[in-house]
This record gives C-alpha cells, sequence and structure tokens, in this order.
C-alpha cells in the first residue's frame, strides 16, 4: 500500500515539474510579444494623458493643455503677454475662460 502511494507521489510531482516548465518555455517563446503589449499600452495611456497629442519639440513647449476651465490647448507666450491670471486667489472662472479663448489658436491644436 505504501509503495503505491509513494510511486503516486513521485509522479505528481513530476506531472508539476512538467507543467511549471511548460509554463516557462511558453512565457519564454512570446516573450517578445508580451513585451511589445506592454509598451503599446505605456504609449496609449501616455498619449491620454497628453490629451491625444504626441509630443512635439515645437508646440509642447510653447502651447499649454488647460483641463480645468476650456479643455483646450492654448499659446504659452500669448497668455503670459495679455496678463492673464488662472492660479491667484482673484481668479475666476470666467476671465481665465476669456483669457484662455483669445489664446487658443490652430496651431497648438
Amino acid at each position: 500500500m505504501m509503495k503505491r502511494y509513494r510511486r503516486r507521489g513521485g509522479q505528481s510531482l513530476m506531472e508539476y515539474v512538467t507543467l511549471v516548465a511548460i509554463i516557462l518555455i511558453a512565457f519564454m517563446v512570446f516573450q517578445k510579444y508580451i513585451g511589445r503589449g506592454f509598451a503599446g499600452r505605456w504609449k496609449s495611456v501616455g498619449e491620454a494623458l497628453g490629451g491625444g497629442h504626441i509630443y512635439d519639440p515645437r508646440a509642447t513647449t510653447e502651447c499649454i493643455y488647460d483641463f480645468q476651465y476650456t479643455n483646450s490647448w492654448y499659446d504659452q507666450a500669448c497668455f503670459e503677454s495679455n496678463g492673464c491670471d488662472c492660479l491667484s486667489v482673484q481668479a475666476n472662472a470666467t476671465t481665465c475662460q476669456s483669457c484662455i479663448g483669445n489664446c487658443a489658436i490652430a496651431r497648438c491644436n
């Protein structure tokens, strides 16, 4: 009776080792595809955080995205030269929206 039990225990151990080895081999074979899947997901998340805009060295430093009032891109130089202030305590939504609306240009979209 004990011999049968020991034989089955060894057989099940070999089955588990074989199963783990097959899973590890599958991960090694599909490693490139898994890595590309992760990279693609990171890219789509990064683009979603940027409002769907891909990084452009010329436009990214010149344009600012307003997520609080208008959900649109506007020109930073225009905003600063007009003396707009949306970050102080005295600022209100109406003045910020009009300032940002006046500085929205097609180059930033």
